[in-house]
């Protein structure tokens, strides 16, 4: 903005662009516009949005408001939630409606399970597991560690499950919680984001199978409702071995993930929604596509469809 103060005698057929009175003597030009001295002071001259106050130098536009830079840094700018200091230029979000500078990526380990960054600010701290897993302390409040908390969340889901016309499942089917390394030995499908695997054996005598046996292994420490959906998917694993049905992959790790969907959808959780979320964006073919094929034939068709002719679905 270019401002010229000149000082004149009369000017008859000058008037004020804000007044539209004439002007004498002394006036301002802004812009190509001329001013009363009075009203480019009171009206035309900029002022911060923030505390109304002149602007007489540089200042910021944001959002078609004029700030004074140090009322923009210290009052307008969004601050970030680890540092406190001004978000300027590009920043980082999270799903948890966190926003902080971009180098705090690089300098904090991200939890393994919910995607927030480790420290006290987000998370209240947390720690590394011995598989090299980083958990926030938000996600290890109610995370599954012991036999007690395997069984509780085992007849939560066969509820769930019996409540849908799921049923007819082995009384005893062992759950081992074992870490990355341990679960990568067992799968020979083992990918970053497995969280179960479930090691199935069939005896035969004649060629006929005279007994199936199935062990489920989770993740140790995973939060009680991701733990049940882990465990339903795995549990689905079981009932198409029990039923001796041998699918297509992405039908059926498609079907498998409905068990993980259904838990999901029961809780209504903020961390519930997170999670189906991440399932539903899935770009894999068998666990995101596959998945999504299902859900939407489950949406349309119901359980009972499903259970009657999963064998069937091309």
């Amino acid at each position: 903005m270019m401002l010229v103060i000149l000082v004149s005698g009369v000017f008859g057929q000058l008037s004020c662009d804000h007044c539209g009175k004439n002007i004498t003597g002394t006036y301002v030009t802004s812009n190509g516009q001329a001013y009363h001295e009075d009203c480019y002071s009171d009206h035309i001259r900029p002022r911060c949005d923030y505390c109304k106050e002149v602007i007489d130098g540089p200042y910021n536009i944001l959002d078609d408001k004029k700030y004074h830079p140090s009322c923009l840094t210290n009052h307008i700018l969004p601050k970030c939630d680890i540092c406190g200091k001004p978000l300027e230029g590009s920043y980082q979000s999270d799903y948890w409606g966190n926003d902080y500078h971009i180098e705090h990526t690089h300098e904090l380990p991200e939890c393994s399970v919910c995607g927030r960054l480790i420290c006290e600010q987000l998370t209240e701290g947390g720690f590394k597991l011995g598989d090299a897993r980083a958990i926030c302390s938000i996600c290890n409040e109610t995370a599954v560690t012991d036999n007690y908390s395997i069984e509780s969340s085992m007849d939560n889901v066969l509820r769930l499950f019996t409540s849908n016309g799921i049923t007819g499942f082995p009384n005893d089917i062992p759950i081992s919680l074992v870490d990355k390394p341990t679960l990568k030995r067992l799968s020979q499908t083992y990918s970053e984001n497995m969280q179960g695997f479930t090691d199935q054996n069939a005896q035969t005598r004649n060629g006929s199978v005279i007994s199936r046996k199935s062990h489920i292994y989770i993740l140790s420490h995973l939060p009680r409702i991701m733990f049940q959906a882990v465990l339903a998917h795995e549990l689905l694993h079981v009932y198409l071995f029990e039923h001796d049905l041998d699918l297509r992959s992405d039908i059926r790790e498609g079907f498998c993930n409905l068990g993980s969907e259904m838990v999901y959808k029961n809780t209504r959780s903020e961390f519930a929604k997170f999670r189906l979320q991440n399932m539903q964006a899935s770009q894999d073919p068998d666990y995101g596509v596959g998945y999504r094929n299902m859900s939407e034939l489950l949406y349309k068709k119901g359980w009972s469809y499903i259970l009657e002719n999963i064998g069937d679905i091309r």
